[in-house]
């Protein structure tokens, strides 16, 4: 084995807006030197699944996707969706993540332990996430 891929987590850097998490850093490039003196390569993932915690997902800090989604997400517009509500639920798409019931963590982020009831690919096509 010569190569490595490093998920390297936007959320683990910047746990607060302009606020980095220089001892992570740290370590991370710590990590990387040592295993490129062991003659393997790293690749630096900066990873995301779902965009982030607020939606079963990991990557972007909450603080700025909260802002990205906003307060009324849609999927195709907000009045529309209520109209097509009966149909999303039906076809398991397009669910709002409050839909879903689960419980929450001290951030108001989903519980990973709830998260973890569905395939996470369906968190893909709720409103936050489109």
């Amino acid at each position: 084995m010569n190569f490595v891929r490093l998920g390297v987590m936007w959320e683990a850097v910047e746990r607060q807006p302009g606020v980095f998490d220089m001892e992570y850093l740290v370590k991370v490039n710590d990590l990387i030197t040592k295993l490129g003196e062991a003659g393997i390569y790293t690749l630096v993932d900066a990873h995301q699944d779902v965009f982030a915690r607020m939606m079963c997902g990991e990557g972007v800090p909450d603080f700025y996707a909260k802002e990205a989604v906003g307060e009324h997400p849609a999927c195709i517009n907000y009045i529309l969706d209520q109209f097509l509500e009966p149909y999303y639920m039906k076809y398991n798409v397009c669910v709002d993540m409050e839909k879903y019931g689960y419980s929450k963590d001290e951030n108001g982020d989903f519980l990973v332990s709830d998260c973890q009831k569905r395939n996470f690919a369906i968190y893909y096509t709720s409103p936050q996430s489109v």
